[in-house]
């Protein structure tokens, strides 16, 4: 199951900040005269303005963790529960089919006028038969049900794999952003600080990373999330429900004599 991450204090309400905010603060910080040589003194000081900016990449990396738990959680609930359905109604199928000819076809095709004939010369379907086609109704509304539960689980390891993929490249542009924020306020801290040329060669800010959730195998998060054993259980209810397919897409006619009609 795909896991959350705490945001902590980065949940709080907090200020949007832009690279012309982050660069105004700099301007400002720069005529002051308590930051004349902090930041050549200490090369890793880190000013408000700065720590605001860390604290802003850090509840946005919560926020995209968050946000990727719940869409990978959603892949795997509706892959658990496709399977659990799936296996559901290709067992019923197998039952109703086990007392069916595939031969339903047929009696439809006998049961309606075709071009050039009347009702008159229309065979109707016997009690029998008519409740043996009400089921293969029901066969045919399972069928594609089930097709759409397989192409659910067939699809669900791409998807969540893209869905993974999809959260690392916004977590790298939350990276991106932040070291940006970050030059902005030193163009704008340097534009006005007596020692810029000093400030520019010694102050190192810390660097932006990203967690260790990150960094995670995602193949190896997939297989504990859809395990292998759910992909066998599909592909096995998927070539049961194929076996039935192939056999009633080869009905034997009515019409060919295969069938005992009692009113011929």
């Amino acid at each position: 199951m795909a896991k959350e991450a705490d945001p902590g204090q980065a949940g709080e309400a907090h200020e949007v900040i832009t690279c012309e905010k982050a660069r105004r603060a700099g301007v400002a910080d720069g005529e002051k005269k308590a930051y004349y040589k902090i930041f050549i003194e200490d090369p890793a000081f880190e000013p408000p303005a700065v720590q605001r900016i860390y604290k802003q990449f850090d509840f946005r990396q919560s926020e995209l963790l968050n946000e990727r738990a719940k869409a990978l959680g959603l892949i795997e609930r509706q892959a658990q529960g496709a399977l659990v359905t799936l296996s559901q109604q290709v067992s019923e199928v197998q039952a109703i089919s086990a007392g069916l000819n595939p031969d339903i076809l047929a009696l439809e095709r006998a049961s309606v006028p075709h071009r050039g004939e009347s009702w008159d010369e229309v065979r109707f379907l016997t009690p029998e038969e008519a409740v043996r086609m009400r089921l293969e109704q029901k066969i045919r509304k399972h069928n594609a049900d089930i097709e759409g539960h397989v192409t659910l689980l067939t699809t669900a390891d791409n998807n969540w794999l893209q869905t993974w993929s999809r959260y690392q490249e916004e977590a790298r542009k939350a990276l991106h952003a932040a070291e940006t924020l970050v030059s902005c306020y030193l163009g704008g801290l340097l534009s006005t600080h007596e020692n810029a040329g000093e400030i520019a060669r010694r102050w190192r800010p810390r660097r932006f990373e990203l967690r260790d959730d990150w960094f995670e195998d995602p193949r190896a998060r997939l297989r504990a999330a859809i395990p292998r054993g759910v992909r066998d259980t599909a592909d096995q209810a998927w070539e049961q429900w194929l076996d039935l397919w192939r056999r009633d897409m080869n009905p034997r006619s009515i019409e060919s004599g295969d069938h005992h009609h009692p009113d011929r």
